[in-house]
């Protein structure tokens, strides 16, 4: 994959590219699995207290008038907005369903300019009475199933994706497979469960050295054959083995899909779509900013993306904090209004949340396959 210069999503109305807002509304979460990493910046932590609410709506207002500034630059046709509300456990916010409630007339003043989905990445272990009180108020569901969850959580989580089926509601569920080989087996049998009753399921290799264990995620040869053929199933055109090793892989190490499940397209050609591509981009530049806002409501930090946290100076670090809000839109603003807006120039090792974001090797390429973005 080395010979790819330019990477950007394929065109799939049903997959459209949007601008996504990842909105982790508290840090708490009621479980606590081996490959979340705590404390303040990682999955999740529980020392932390549930933002309140009055700040909570201040973040919304912001996080609209700054992808509005964006969508302003964009087509008509590619005027879509994900808010995705998530934590930590965000279901769990003592305030969620007054917080949900009030997303829809924040976003009355914009519905005729962009279209906004709401959605929540939930792990979906909350009280079946609580969840009916949400649904009304999530246009999707991105549920993620844990396999280090309880059997009595895992009953739970089963009978809530079946009210959520019910309710009519769209719904996918991210499974984790962890490389413990009971657990992988886990969940594919959930798989299988999820397969029964019309779920779609997207399987998710876990992320390099991330978790309470700290371990890199070395997947059986086994494993990366199970996943080099999901990826070749979702693959139009020439596909790569994973690995040959028979030792084990870091499948971060080799490479990655996309967290929405979006099939990415190399060199302008469209034709070929690829599932799993390389993850390594040193020093490209990189759209990021253009499709992803990340706010993580505890500590207040503004960043671009929630995993490579690129900012405008080359550095990894926020673009701001919620108690500057109005710093953040004005500079956002004259450098939009001057098309002075700086190109970010990755610096990390590899790419995770971020990835599908169009991007190529050299600032003229890059350039030019942003003409299609951009008024």
């Amino acid at each position: 994959m080395s010979q790819f210069l330019s990477l950007e999503p394929a065109i799939d109305p049903n997959n459209r590219i949007s601008f996504l807002l990842d909105w982790e509304l508290t840090m708490k979460c009621n479980l606590n699995c081996s490959y979340c990493s705590t404390g303040l910046y990682g999955g999740h932590d529980n020392s932390t207290r549930h933002p309140p609410l009055q700040k909570c709506l201040e973040a919304l207002d912001f996080m609209f008038a700054y992808v509005d500034l964006y969508m302003s630059t964009k087509p008509q046709g590619i005027r879509y907005v994900i808010l995705n509300v998530y934590g930590g456990e965000s279901l769990h916010h003592p305030d969620i369903v007054d917080i949900l409630s009030q997303i829809k007339d924040k976003y009355k003043i914009y519905r005729n300019k962009w279209h906004l989905t709401v959605t929540t990445t939930t792990n979906a272990i909350v009280s079946n009475k609580k969840l009916r009180q949400i649904i009304p108020y999530i246009d999707e569901f991105t549920v993620s199933y844990h396999t280090e969850s309880t059997d009595k959580q895992q009953q739970q989580f089963k009978e809530n994706l079946l009210t959520i089926a019910e309710s009519g509601k769209r719904q996918k569920c991210v499974g984790l497979m962890h490389q413990q080989a009971d657990l992988f087996n886990d969940s594919k049998r959930m798989i299988l469960w999820l397969e029964e009753n019309k779920i779609k399921f997207l399987p998710k290799q876990l992320d390099g050295h991330s978790g309470l264990d700290g371990g890199k995620r070395i997947y059986s040869q086994q494993q990366v054959q199970w996943f080099g053929k999901l990826y070749k199933d979702k693959t139009f055109g020439e596909t790569e083995e994973l690995s040959r090793d028979k030792s084990g892989t870091c499948l971060t190490e080799v490479g990655r899909a996309c967290c929405g499940g979006r099939q990415i397209c190399a060199n302008n050609n469209f034709k070929q779509r690829h599932f799993y591509v390389e993850n390594k981009f040193p020093d490209w530049y990189c759209s990021v900013n253009h499709f992803f806002l990340y706010v993580k409501q505890v500590n207040g930090e503004v960043f671009v993306n929630k995993d490579c946290k690129m900012n405008f100076d080359g550095d990894v670090g926020p673009i701001g904090n919620l108690s500057n809000t109005q710093q953040i839109l004005s500079i956002l603003r004259d450098q939009l209004e001057k098309d002075s807006l700086p190109v970010i120039q990755c610096k990390k090792y590899n790419c995770l949340c971020g990835l599908c974001a169009p991007k190529a090797k050299d600032l003229k390429t890059y350039n030019a396959i942003m003409e299609k973005y951009h008024l």
